[in-house]
């Protein structure tokens, strides 16, 4: 049985261009700007595509905590 591979095209082509892994690109992104819709424009996805990639990377938990963090020095 074939598994789908966990990293698409564009997220190899986006990791080509930053020079960086995906995962860590999202993760900085979002810690930067603190909202997904910035991350993902930061990252030139569309944000429906960033929140897809969260859980297919398994990065779920650590946005709501990197947010939750934010919210906690915002405060």
């Amino acid at each position: 049985m074939n598994k789908r591979p966990l990293k698409t095209l564009l997220m190899q082509l986006i990791e080509r261009d930053h020079g960086k892994n995906v995962e860590q690109l999202m993760l900085e992104a979002f810690q930067q700007h603190g909202t997904e819709k910035a991350a993902s424009q930061a990252i030139g996805i569309t944000q429906q595509t960033f929140n897809v990639w969260k859980y297919r990377l398994g990065l779920a938990d650590e946005i709501d905590n990197i947010r939750q963090m934010l919210i906690e020095n915002s405060v």
